[in-house]
């Protein structure tokens, strides 16, 4: 832990119209090794670039981005630089669409009800989105040069994915949840009242919990054995595949 508070400077990257961009690289792997600098990076949405900002990326020679974000969302803040392969593995957000009718039906969401859908739509991703998380991890083992994963607050499914791929390379869980959790340190939106919802449910929608993916892998635990029977059964991602991503990324 010592190890991952000196190099914290290293992991955000500061953008003017992009909002918790940071680098996966410099964790510890079991096998002694870590995971390989400026080579994969997760974010927040990326459509709201300015000109300094294109110029950043492509300093960091990102050439392509996985857009874990659903259809509604793309369409509201879509991208296309010329620069960037952009890869659609769209994945809806279930605490929408729970939310969108809580409101509707009864005018408010509780905190109560807002904290049961975050763990609902974690449940949601393990269960019945193996497919999209799939492509996303088959497409960051095929790459070879330095990308990026978003969706759109690049909390939740870029979170998510996130943990996966530092499970494939071997990364302590402790250091895996403390990545998740940077996301309170970096991604910065306004949290006031807003269309049936408090102060306290917006921090709880667009915020980070423990809880959520401490309850995702435990119940991975259960139903495989471990994360990684979770990525290579569930996910579908072979030996060859865990090969060419750990020769990449890990030094």
């Amino acid at each position: 832990m010592d190890t991952e508070q000196n190099v914290q400077g290293q992991r955000a990257v500061a953008f003017e119209g992009v909002t918790n961009f940071r680098d996966l690289g410099g964790y510890q792997s079991v096998d002694g090794g870590h995971v390989r600098w400026q080579t994969l990076y997760r974010s927040a949405h990326l459509a709201d670039l300015t000109p300094s900002d294109q110029v950043q990326l492509q300093a960091l020679q990102v050439n392509q981005s996985i857009d874990l974000r659903g259809q509604f969302e793309r369409k509201k803040k879509p991208y296309n630089y010329q620069f960037l392969q952009h890869t659609v593995c769209g994945i809806e957000p279930e605490v929408a669409r729970l939310v969108d009718a809580m409101v509707q039906q009864h005018g408010h969401v509780t905190p109560e009800q807002a904290s049961q859908y975050m763990q609902s739509m974690y449940h949601d991703f393990h269960q019945n989105n193996q497919a999209h998380f799939s492509q996303c991890l088959r497409t960051i083992c095929a790459a070879d040069e330095p990308l990026v994963v978003h969706c759109t607050a690049g909390k939740d499914r870029t979170g998510f994915a996130s943990a996966l791929l530092l499970s494939m390379l071997g990364v302590h869980r402790d250091d895996i949840l403390a990545d998740y959790m940077l996301t309170e340190q970096y991604y910065h939106r306004s949290f006031k009242a807003e269309y049936g919802m408090s102060e306290d449910v917006m921090r709880i929608l667009w915020g980070v919990s423990a809880q959520y993916l401490e309850q995702s892998f435990d119940e991975l635990d259960t139903q495989y054995g471990s994360v990684l029977n979770y990525v290579t059964e569930g996910l579908k991602i072979d030996a060859a595949d865990l090969e060419q991503l750990r020769s990449r990324l890990l030094v």
